[in-house]
């Protein structure tokens, strides 16, 4: 079976839960007469506590229920293990890096508004880090073994690591750890920049180079940057070492100026929070200035050959499987030698709850990436109460939906009173319907595309029957405040690669958290923000959503609103997915770090015209204003200015086009609404989902939940996820073997000790390495019963191998989770 073969058959979890939930997932669930509305518990208290440890103790004592960090603490592992009144989830989408800050080019490597050099500015300099770095010690000394060294974005979980690991592995021996090779480099390149090594320092102008490192305090980063920081100064330059919290970094590397030479390497985390099915957009967001508005994003300036080959990725501008995994072979090689991050380590990341709590987590991202988890968290044994949420920081940036926080920590809280209109499988991360009801998914013939679950519907069609109507809007214009159409841009109308037809529920119930109903306005409001922030003749222009505009325009092809009773999208794109159930377009007003409703959002953008505040912090840091922050802060103010004359005028934003949306009589309701609520809560953060925002305090970091009671669907709804079904691969075979010779090993696959059926498995493969890790050989298992495989290694294969330790890898894909199992087997190669 190759790497790109269809996914026919239906995972274990996935046939349950169709056979449970149906597919249609509009509300008219059956629910015990007792379940809520909304989430299970009445009110959600999230608190900030740095200290792990004493989370821990805490949570013995039952003042936190659940400490949702993503831990990596063998000691507190244990501990954990050994308290009956603990439990705990694990989670694999953890991962740990060094950003790198490169402000400046190889021609001017230097800070701006410092003067001074910055060695980081070249790639090679870069480059030279992934020698230097021992992800093995990292991994198994500073972690505790709790890690695996990771040397490129792919996470060992997922299933690109899987389908790439060929690559993979040549780019782990090509960067294996060698100092040596790094000291040249350092030096090559630090004397071309005009440096001069005295006396065991670099200098420059007569002055020590000093170099800057970030060191993050609340987990093993900080061993992480202690130990890049001493292997620093042992090539000669001068650290200065700042420690600090979550809190306190995000203002220096995430937000700040990079020219402004704080800080040269951030000990950097992050989560994938849902289990990922697709990573290569992940190369666009993480080495290009199309990945987040920020100034440090800013920067990113890759080679044009590389932003290509990433962009291509993103957009899935590949025919079939093959061209895909060419373009990710270059992807993967790019963004290592251009290096704007050096990988360290794929966590194996835990998080304690009390034994009584009960909750829905995600393979990857645990509780804190979990969508689900703020439908389902509950007392085990009743419905109702309140319980305490402790994460390291909380409040560390700004909320607004567009461009706030992105912070896991903040993240955590805005998902439970935010919603998509899909909702995500936590174990193959495919998609169900959560607010839309269905979807027909309309094809280009040829395009490698499949199909699992059958609340979607596929079909595959000529290129001309995807043709987009003239009077689909295709862009914005942002003077006379209208989308301009198809008909009108295109001299012939063109064809997408994908067209999908999204239809809403006749009564579908959805109601904002201020009482306001659910209206098409807030799906065309959610349209119109994203084309006219990039039009330089709008009022609220910013030059930061230019890039995530771009690339949006490279695909899209336009879209329809067919029908409003019930809402029917019709959505035109190049942009397509491997898999059919994938991110339907519904206009479900989600944006990257939140919800919003057209009349709250339009209140906070009024403010952005006035000049008050800006969306992005990078407008904001270019304009010297305030980052829009809808729950606190001097934005408050800004907001409630804005809202008082719109409440007075009964003003309808984009009135030229949403006034076919918006009658004068909701305009009116939903200002009501507004003010009456911000006069409740004290802030402008709106949502759909299970919880609203209650109360927050700032200054104590504390966010305050409760129960949405309107919502529209019962709190049982997702109840249906158990436990990940994960293959256990045991391997034999014989301790040496003679090179040229043929040789069998046997391979168990097994779950809870019994035979793993084979209905249930994607793919399998092996690959073969000599003793000096080279890749020799690779292919496919071979069957011989249920659960019992084995690796049948031809004698032109073991042909390939030297004297000496050798070993084999045996990698299995599963159904019933998107995560690769592999094992290893040791054994000596000897030549005759």
């Amino acid at each position: 079976m190759s790497n790109w073969s269809n996914f026919k058959k239906i995972a274990a979890l996935s046939l349950v839960f169709a056979l449970v939930m149906g597919f249609g997932l509009t509300g008219e669930l059956a629910a015990e007469e007792d379940v809520p509305y909304g989430g299970y518990l009445d009110a959600i208290v999230g608190i900030e506590e740095a200290d792990s440890a004493a989370a821990v103790t805490r949570m013995e004592a039952g003042e936190i229920h659940i400490h949702a960090e993503t831990l990596t603490d063998p000691d507190l592992l244990e501990r954990v293990q050994d308290d009956e009144s603990i439990q705990y989830v694990e989670n694999f989408g953890s991962y740990g890096e060094l950003t790198i800050n490169p402000a400046g080019t190889p021609e001017e490597p230097y800070f701006e508004e410092t003067g001074e050099l910055n060695p980081f500015a070249v790639p090679r300099m870069r480059e030279a880090l992934n020698w230097l770095v021992d992800r093995d010690y990292i991994a198994d000394e500073l972690y505790g073994g709790l890690a695996a060294p990771k040397y490129t974005l792919l996470g060992t979980a997922f299933t690109d690591y899987a389908r790439h690991i060929e690559t993979v592995r040549e780019i782990e021996v090509e960067y294996s750890h060698n100092p040596e090779k790094a000291a040249e480099i350092i030096e090559e390149e630090m004397l071309a920049l005009g440096a001069e090594m005295d006396d065991g320092l670099w200098h420059y102008d007569g002055e020590p180079v000093e170099v800057g490192t970030l060191i993050r305090i609340e987990d093993e980063r900080h061993d992480v940057g202690d130990y890049v920081s001493d292997l620093l100064e042992d090539q000669g330059f001068v650290v200065t070492r700042n420690y600090v919290t979550a809190a306190e970094a995000s203002p220096i590397w995430m937000t700040g100026n990079p020219h402004a030479g704080e800080w040269s390497i951030y000990t950097g985390g992050w989560i994938s929070t849902v289990v990922s099915r697709d990573e290569g957009p992940d190369f666009d967001f993480f080495f290009t200035e199309r990945g987040l508005g920020t100034p440090l994003y800013m920067e990113y300036a890759p080679p044009e050959e590389a932003d290509e080959v990433y962009h291509r990725l993103a957009i899935r501008d590949f025919e079939d499987m093959d061209e895909r995994a060419a373009l990710f072979e270059e992807a993967l090689w790019y963004s290592s030698e251009n290096a704007k991050r050096i990988w360290t380590d794929d966590s194996l990341s835990f998080s304690p709850h009390r034994e009584e709590i009960t909750l829905a987590h995600d393979f990857a991202g645990g509780i804190s990436g979990s969508w689900l988890w703020g439908h389902t968290v509950r007392y085990e044994d009743e419905i109702g109460g309140e319980i305490t949420v402790s994460m390291p920081s909380i409040l560390s940036e700004p909320w607004n939906p567009t461009h706030g926080s992105n912070w896991i920590f903040d993240m955590m809280f805005i998902r439970a009173t935010s919603e998509a209109g899909y909702m995500f499988d936590p174990y193959t991360g495919l998609h169900y319907p959560n607010q839309f009801e269905s979807a027909e998914v309309y094809i280009r013939e040829g395009l490698p595309v499949d199909q699992t679950l059958d609340w979607v519907e596929l079909e595959f069609v000529a290129e001309e029957e995807n043709t987009v109507p003239e009077d689909a809007w295709y862009d914005w214009d942002a003077e006379a405040q209208e989308f301009t159409t198809v008909g009108e841009e295109f001299d012939e109308l063109p064809t997408a690669n994908r067209r999908v037809v999204t239809t809403y529920p006749e009564d579908h119930g959805i109601t904002w958290h201020d009482g306001s109903e659910f209206s098409l306005a807030d799906m065309v409001w959610f349209l119109i923000l994203d084309l006219d922030r990039a039009q330089e003749e709008s009022e609220i222009f910013d030059s930061a959503t230019v890039p995530d505009y771009e690339s949006f325009m490279d695909t899209f092809k336009g879209v329809r609103i067919l029908d409003d009773d019930p809402i029917t999208i019709e959505w035109y794109s190049d942009l397509y997915y491997l898999d059919a159930e994938m991110y339907i377009p519904s206009l479900f007003p989600l944006w990257d770090q939140g919800s919003g409703a057209w009349h709250n959002m339009a209140v906070a953008f009024q403010a952005e015209a006035s000049g008050n505040v800006a969306h992005t912090a990078d407008k904001a840091d270019a304009e010297d204003i305030e980052w829009a922050n809808y729950i606190g802060g001097p934005s408050l103010e800004y907001l409630e200015e804005e809202l008082e004359w719109m409440t007075e005028e009964n003003y309808i934003p984009y009135e030229n086009t949403l006034g076919e949306f918006i009658s004068e009589e909701e305009a009116q309701q939903r200002y009501e609404n507004l003010n009456y609520w911000f006069e409740e809560q004290n802030h402008f953060w709106l949502g759909t989902g299970p919880y609203h925002l209650d109360v927050v305090h700032p200054v104590e970091g504390i966010v305050e939940m409760a129960r949405f009671e309107d919502y529209n669907h019962p709190a049982d709804r997702w109840e249906i996820f158990a436990d990940p079904i994960i293959p256990e691969i045991g391997v034999s075979g014989p301790g040496s073997i003679f090179v040229g010779d043929a040789e069998i090993f046997d391979v168990e696959i097994e779950f809870e000790g019994e035979a793993f059926a084979s209905e249930n498995i994607l793919e399998t493969s092996y690959l073969l390495f000599d003793h000096n890790n080279n890749l020799v050989a690779s292919g496919e298992l071979s069957e011989v019963e249920e659960g019992h495989w084995q690796v049948e290694l031809e004698e032109e294969e073991t042909a390939a191998l030297t004297t000496g330790p050798s070993r084999l890898e045996v990698i299995v894909s599963p159904l019933t989770v998107a995560s690769p199992s592999i094992q290893t087997f040791e054994f000596v190669a000897i030549e005759q």
